[in-house]
């Protein structure tokens, strides 16, 4: 068993783990009042002895498909949700408590927690290759659109715009 070391009012156990909670909240929520309900969630981590790293605040978007909550004996349904997201640092043997905090916060509409690394894994774009097509340099960024040959004067006359701008 891990050794325990008393930080304050806090146990330190050393199986600190990085975790990433994604969360909805249902859309009646009135916009002034979502930077509230991002931060019960953060009283519920730091509560607990959580480290917020970085998060993302809450924003309404279009969600693409309907989802439901039960919310005094009523389902209601929702085609639209504020996104947000926390990366925290916390026990791991907290992680559950602090599902079930989340889980039981009324305006919470669905959230989701996963183990993840410190470091940021933002999307990176793929970088456009080049390829022959019959002859004929094409530009690949990825689209599946179609693709038009490039002539060597539409390229020479780019390049020098480039280099002479």
């Amino acid at each position: 068993m891990p050794e325990e070391k008393e930080l304050g009012n806090i146990k330190d156990r050393g199986e600190n783990q990085i975790y990433e909670i994604g969360y909805h909240l249902v859309p009646s929520v009135s916009e002034e009042s979502v930077p509230g309900e991002a931060s019960v969630i953060h009283g519920i981590i730091t509560d607990l002895g959580g480290n917020i790293i970085s998060e993302g605040i809450p924003a309404i978007k279009q969600l693409s498909f309907v989802m439901e909550k039960k919310l005094e004996n009523k389902t209601l349904k929702f085609n639209k949700a504020y996104f947000g997201w926390i990366k925290l640092e916390i026990d791991s043997s907290l992680i559950s408590e602090v599902s079930e905090k989340i889980k039981n916060m009324p305006n919470v509409l669905r959230f989701i927690v996963v183990k993840t690394v410190r470091e940021n894994t933002m999307h990176v774009p793929k970088i456009p290759t080049f390829k022959k097509d019959g002859g004929k340099d094409v530009v690949d960024t990825g689209d599946v659109s179609e693709k038009t040959p490039v002539s060597e004067e539409e390229i020479d006359k780019s390049i020098d715009e480039l280099v002479l701008s």
